[in-house]
């Protein structure tokens, strides 16, 4: 399975998982809900910025959204992530 179909499977199942719209997440992150759909449908690829934005908002971790793990729960204590 290539990155872009796991993305926009990842990004559509996480996001109706956490009962958003495709509106919501767009509002969320920046966007619009048709730019949500076009991820989700692997017809465009967003920038790594909106790829951190998304999976910040979905809770997940960038690399399980791309598809390099399987492991997708966000460790909001670790200074990786950005946070602290």
């Amino acid at each position: 399975m290539d990155e872009g179909f796991r993305f926009g499977v990842r990004i559509a199942l996480q996001r109706k998982q956490l009962r958003l719209s495709q509106d919501d997440l767009a509002k969320k992150v920046g966007t619009s809900a048709p730019i949500i759909g076009r991820y989700e449908r692997r017809e465009m690829k967003p920038s790594i910025g909106m790829a951190n934005k998304i999976s910040d908002e979905l809770e997940v971790t960038f690399d399980y959204l791309i598809g390099r793990t399987a492991n997708m729960v966000l460790d909001k204590n670790s200074s990786e992530n950005g946070r602290h």
